[in-house]
């Protein structure tokens, strides 16, 4: 693992401290990206949501986006396999933001994944409603996932349904169902996290052809739906199998997930603006 802190990189572990509002209350924002081939994948993306994350929480992001691309060119300049870049803005002192980044290894599923699918669970604990906390700020406090996934730690995702009792989204990802061979997904009112695969493979869905509706889903749905999967930087497009006990497909994910995984990479190749 290599580290950005204090103006450059590190490939040992560095000391932040113990008094850093970030380790001590929550106040911070992050950002996970990845490579693909060698290459960062939606930079302009992550930074705009990163930068966005910040002025929510009022901690100043004091760098723009051809410098905080350069640090993380910087850093991935001799990785050799694709990897995990994370980015993480603190409220350090209360005076002086921290800014740290970090290279890991990739944090994907095994490949076998992308043929026999996902378990996933639904939480009884709700979404804070956007009133409360805002949809759209990646914060490094967890807590209220911490306590959702209590019991349903054996699945791969857990669902998260938003105050009203709409289906909003997972932990770390995104959902997608099809029905009637039309794909569906909860929408931004929904109060979801605008992620950034979940954007690409709206547009991939678009160019393929495929009816899309996004809009408030119903929990019944889930139960209903002909396809079900899911969508993360770090993975892609993620079959689902099963949705508590029930079963979605048994031997292969169905047609249109199939077509949009085998679609998704070539896709985002083709996307100058991804890269």
């Amino acid at each position: 693992m290599r580290i950005y802190f204090d103006s450059k990189w590190h490939d040992e572990e560095v000391l932040i401290s113990v008094m850093d509002r970030g380790f001590m209350y929550g106040e911070g924002v992050y950002e996970s990206l990845r490579t693909y081939n060698g290459s960062l994948f939606a930079p302009q993306k992550h930074f705009n949501r990163f930068k966005r994350s910040s002025q929510i929480l009022g901690i100043p992001l004091k760098m723009d986006f051809e410098e905080f691309k350069s640090i993380l060119l910087d850093g991935i300049r001799d990785v050799k396999e694709d990897c995990t870049i994370r980015v993480v803005l603190t409220n350090g002192d209360g005076k002086k933001p921290l800014f740290l980044a970090y290279i890991m290894e990739l944090q994907a599923p095994p490949s076998d994944i992308y043929t026999y699918g996902v378990d996933i669970g639904i939480s009884k604990l709700r979404k804070m409603d956007e009133s409360s906390l805002p949809s759209a700020l990646k914060t490094t406090s967890h807590a209220n996932l911490m306590i959702a996934r209590q019991g349903k730690e054996n699945f791969y995702e857990v669902l998260m349904l938003n105050s009203r009792g709409f289906v909003a989204e997972g932990f770390m990802s995104n959902l997608f169902l099809v029905e009637n061979n039309t794909l569906v997904t909860p929408s931004i009112e929904t109060g979801i996290l605008d992620g950034i695969t979940r954007e690409v493979v709206i547009d991939l869905a678009k160019s393929l052809e495929i009816r899309i509706d996004e809009r408030l889903v119903n929990v019944d749905e889930l139960f209903n739906c002909s396809e079900c999967f899911l969508t993360r930087t770090s993975a892609g497009i993620i079959p689902v199998r099963k949705i508590e006990n029930r079963s979605v497909f048994q031997d292969e994910p169905g047609i249109i997930t199939q077509l949009l995984i085998e679609n998704f990479k070539p896709y985002i190749f083709q996307r100058s603006d991804l890269w």
